[in-house]
């Protein structure tokens, strides 16, 4: 590594410590940056893992305002003088740096514990909401994923953040979607190539599955087994989790960007639903051996689905469009939709549909009216057994929310980022 290379390194982790530090998500920049720099990518894995460790059993404090610059620049220079200073480290840099909070001294240690507490939720207010992607009625609450620097995974009841960790990864976590059995939770890491299986009671990660591909859908479904769950790559292929010798290839699809990582399965009447947005249609799969039942062209690109009493399956089309489709896939009806609709919730008579350009739309299936309602940046939505729903309100810089609303739109309660909206 040149002059240069190291000083561009030092200018970029200082960036990272001060978003990391403020719970803001990183930058274009700061990401392409990492993908191509294992050094930096391990001063941000450092970075979690000091932050996922002050987090537990802090009390709550209210630290000085110029607390965090201190514990940083003293972060800063710690770690220049172990480069210099130990030249054998330098051949082990995440080894070397991973201690470095040690030798900072009691009072500084000291500080970082109070540092600590500006993480720590507080009654009331999401210090560590930011920036939510995906959101999952849990059994012990919401379940709300972030795509923040660290993949941040909040558990609140009500209103409230009850627990908070970091889940980590190799690259940034960006989730897609998040499915619940039983009492875990899976969730979808599109940037990772991963599922999280996450327990709730206490909130932890029990096991990651990697998906070579990349996930582009996930759905769960019980059974006498104990049920099952059941992805679908980036690159067109089916599979269930767990199992690596059932997966199939269903398209040839090739490669794409993160913001456009996104597909529905839904198991009903007895057939796996799966969409192809890319080439605009809907597969019929069996469950136990993933053959190929049926092929139906539904046009447009559809990304998700959901199902309806009576046997029927909503698809929602990214083009504009909510369709129903009968058992064997065809489409009996479709209503328009304004802009660029990519998540679904059904409660009833009830859809909602999210357009992360910022809207949300109700739409009454039995009238056919549309209510379209102004959101900041809606990431998810989900139906909840009360007949509400739960909308997670993305944004960036440590802001965005959760939201529960009923059937008419309006708000029951809703949980903001520490930098609002």
């Amino acid at each position: 590594m040149n002059v240069n290379d190291a000083q561009h390194c030092e200018m970029v982790q200082q960036q990272l410590e001060e978003r990391i530090g403020l719970g803001q998500s990183l930058t274009p920049e700061l990401r392409a940056h990492l993908e191509g720099c294992p050094e930096c990518r391990a001063h941000l894995k450092l970075l979690l893992e000091l932050e996922a460790a002050l987090l537990e059993g802090v009390p709550p404090m209210q630290p000085p305002a110029h607390l965090k610059t201190q514990v940083l620049s003293a972060a800063r220079q710690t770690r220049t003088h172990t480069q210099t200073a130990a030249p054998a480290a330098q051949a082990r840099p995440h080894a070397s740096r991973r201690w470095w909070p040690l030798m900072l001294g009691a009072a500084a240690v000291s500080g970082l514990l109070a540092f600590g507490a500006l993480l720590t939720p507080s009654r009331g207010t999401a210090a560590t909401l930011p920036d939510p992607a995906v959101v999952v009625a849990a059994a012990d609450g919401l379940l709300v994923a972030s795509n923040d620097g660290g993949g941040t995974l909040n558990l609140l009841r009500g209103d409230q953040v009850t627990a908070s960790l970091r889940s980590d990864g190799a690259q940034p976590s960006w989730f897609t979607q998040g499915v619940r059995l039983g009492d875990r939770v899976y969730l979808a890491d599109a940037a990772n190539d991963r599922v999280l299986e996450v327990g709730t009671n206490p909130l932890k990660v029990v096991r990651s599955y990697p998906v070579p591909d990349g996930v582009a859908g996930l759905t769960a479904s019980s059974g006498a087994d104990g049920g099952r769950v059941y992805f679908k790559t980036v690159r067109g292929s089916v599979g269930r989790l767990g199992d690596p010798q059932q997966q199939i290839t269903v398209a040839r699809e090739d490669g794409m960007p993160l913001a456009d990582v996104m597909d529905g399965v839904l198991l009903s009447g007895g057939k796996l639903f799966v969409t192809h947005h890319l080439s605009g249609e809907v597969c019929l799969l069996d469950p136990d051996t993933l053959n190929v039942v049926k092929r139906v062209v539904v046009g447009g690109a559809p990304v998700d689905l959901a199902p309806e009493a009576g046997g029927t399956v909503l698809a929602l089309d990214v083009a504009g469009r909510l369709l129903r489709l009968g058992a064997d896939g065809e489409i009996i009806k479709s209503w328009p939709l304004p802009g660029h609709p990519d998540k679904l919730g059904v409660n009833g008579s009830v859809a909602l549909v999210t357009d992360r350009a910022g809207q949300l739309t109700r739409i009454d299936l039995i009238s056919g009216e549309v209510h379209p309602m102004p959101l900041a940046h809606p990431m998810d939505v989900i139906a909840l057994p009360d007949g509400t729903f739960a909308v997670a309100e993305g944004g960036g810089a440590g802001k965005g929310s959760v939201r529960v609303l009923d059937k008419t739109l309006r708000t029951s309660w809703e949980l903001e980022g520490r930098g609002g909206k």
